[in-house]
């Protein structure tokens, strides 16, 4: 028995919790020394007194008897986080368990204090709120720096644009003032011929239907269009080449083919060409700048892992190895100031990884540089 009250003694006086034992009035019986240092009060101040004296307020004193001291007394455990008040009125956090004293109803509560660990969970709370909020400002600046990106490569693009329609309407354009001044020429002798002067007028016709015809083509290829697309990847490569092939061949840049998927995708079909016709355009600048003799530019079409790839290989030199790495990065470029502006690849990547769900990649091969797409069959709505 001397033993048995003796580790009572020990467990009373506890440093680590407070002990409280209170009646079924909730006035005080009896507390340990760590709960007299963890509220303020001595222990004369706190035994035989109200209970009331650790709340915050009459309301918190009232329900905390209807919600937890209520409980106890109907032999329920109890354990919860709860605030309570110090002597000098500043809050206490703690941890308070109970439970009812057999054969009595008088309550035993066992007190924590967790005032420093909330304090710093509140801190940790603040400081999350701060970050969160400088990662939203920096989201929203990096989104407008995409935005911007996107403007630049729209600008860049319709710089290409206005050479592309430039380059294909020369021709045309020539042979219409050509014909024109012909026949000029032929009235103004007096050797009209109503056959050949139909005929030269049918040559313009044509020729105004290529210039037409040309537009529309550009119009349907650069047109905002965000919706998925049934088609393939071989359709999308011809009529990009449709496009740009004219000025590959006026540098005398040689294009080849080998198709062997010609199945379905469900893809963004406009943003997939103007992937192609930028590494395309790449290439076309790296012959001109290298001043390559034999020009070769070899497309190819594949099925793997799910996908359809498109690989475009060229014999202009390649990328420094330890370039690779870099060249999708944000205005990252090996061209001259005049010419590069260093979005092309960049925006590339982020169309086919990001809006087609693909992948791009890049490699030097023998003679060149290598560029691999894959976009899977089907890429579901965003």
């Amino acid at each position: 028995m001397l033993k048995n009250k003796k580790w009572l003694k020990q467990l009373f006086n506890n440093k680590g919790v407070g002990i409280l034992i209170v009646d079924k009035n909730r006035n005080i019986l009896e507390v340990n020394d760590c709960l007299c240092q963890m509220s303020g009060y001595s222990y004369e101040e706190l035994i035989n007194n109200s209970a009331e004296c650790f709340h915050i307020s009459k309301e918190s004193y009232l329900d905390f008897k209807k919600i937890a001291f209520n409980e106890v007394l109907n032999h329920y455990s109890i354990n919860l986080v709860y605030m309570f008040k110090h002597k000098n009125g500043k809050d206490l956090w703690v941890k308070i368990a109970g439970e009812e004293i057999d054969n009595t109803e008088d309550v035993l509560w066992v007190v924590t204090d967790i005032t420093e660990e909330i304090e710093k969970q509140k801190e940790i709370n603040k400081l999350n709120a701060i970050l969160n909020s400088k990662i939203e400002v920096q989201v929203e600046t990096l989104r407008q720096k995409d935005r911007q990106l996107q403007y630049q490569s729209r600008l860049a693009q319709m710089g290409e644009i206005l050479n592309m329609i430039a380059h294909q309407w020369k021709q045309p354009l020539s042979a219409i003032t050509s014909t024109i001044t012909y026949l000029y020429g032929k009235t103004m002798i007096g050797e009209f011929n109503k056959t050949e002067f139909l005929n030269e007028l049918e040559h313009i016709e044509e020729y105004s239907g290529h210039l037409s015809s040309t537009i529309d083509d550009f119009r349907n290829f650069f047109k905002p269009n965000k919706g998925l697309e049934i088609t393939t990847i071989e359709e999308i490569i011809n009529s990009t080449l449709k496009i740009i092939e004219p000025i590959l061949l006026n540098n005398n840049i040689k294009i080849n083919t080998s198709y062997k998927c010609n199945k379905c995708i469900h893809s963004l079909k406009n943003e997939i060409r103007q992937v192609i016709l930028n590494i395309l355009k790449n290439s076309e600048d790296a012959f001109l700048e290298r001043n390559i003799n034999k020009r070769l530019i070899q497309i190819n079409t594949y099925e793997k892992d799910n996908c359809a790839v498109i690989e475009i290989i060229d014999n202009a030199g390649g990328i420094k190895e330890e370039l690779l790495n870099k060249i999708f990065d944000s205005y990252f470029t090996t061209k001259t100031n005049e010419k590069g502006t260093g979005i092309g690849l960049c925006m590339s990547k982020t169309i086919i990884e990001d809006n087609c769900k693909g992948k791009i990649q890049a490699k030097n091969t023998k003679d060149g540089a290598s560029f691999i797409i894959s976009i899977p069959f089907k890429v579901d709505n965003q």
